[in-house]
């Protein structure tokens, strides 16, 4: 969490980031939390955390992830994951008129220590973040101010060439 030193502002950029890192400790997720917030014109129009869908069991309530069990690493084994990713419920819970040219900014924690995890969408999640017109994707990749990476949405790894 990026916090003001000596009386100065936090960035609107790390504010947002901070958002989207509040929304990842809400994450159900044991492997990994991931938080999301979409913005279109200086205002939050959606957020987003990863976890089961509404009503079915998460893997904090069960206490076990099929993917930490069989040692499986970002961007293996989604379809035996139980969560809906930050990005995915985040989308869901808007409009693509509200998300043309929005932006979006992704948090990742790890829940043994709490510390930032490198943020980055797996390809389904640009698929559906590049469909829905969002314009930019910033990325926190440290726990410091200006620790982001601002990357085009249609720049994004939607597709994993053999």
């Amino acid at each position: 969490m990026v916090l003001s030193k000596e009386g100065k502002r936090v960035s609107k950029i790390d504010t947002y980031l901070n958002c989207a890192e509040v929304f990842a400790y809400r994450s159900t997720c044991i492997k990994r939390k991931y938080g999301a917030v979409i913005v279109k014109d200086d205002a939050v129009i959606s957020t987003g955390y990863n976890g089961a869908p509404r009503g079915e069991d998460n893997c904090c309530d069960i206490g076990k992830c099929p993917r930490i069990e069989r040692d499986m690493h970002q961007g293996q084994g989604y379809e035996l994951c139980r969560a809906v990713h930050a990005e995915a419920n985040a989308l869901l819970n808007c409009s693509r008129e509200q998300t043309i040219d929005a932006d979006l900014f992704l948090a990742g924690v790890n829940p043994e220590d709490n510390s930032v995890h490198r943020a980055k969408p797996c390809p389904l999640c640009a698929r559906m973040i590049i469909q829905a017109g969002i314009k930019n994707v910033y990325l926190r990749v440290g726990p410091g101010a200006d620790e982001y990476v601002k990357v085009p949405a249609k720049e994004l790894t939607w597709v994993v060439e053999e």
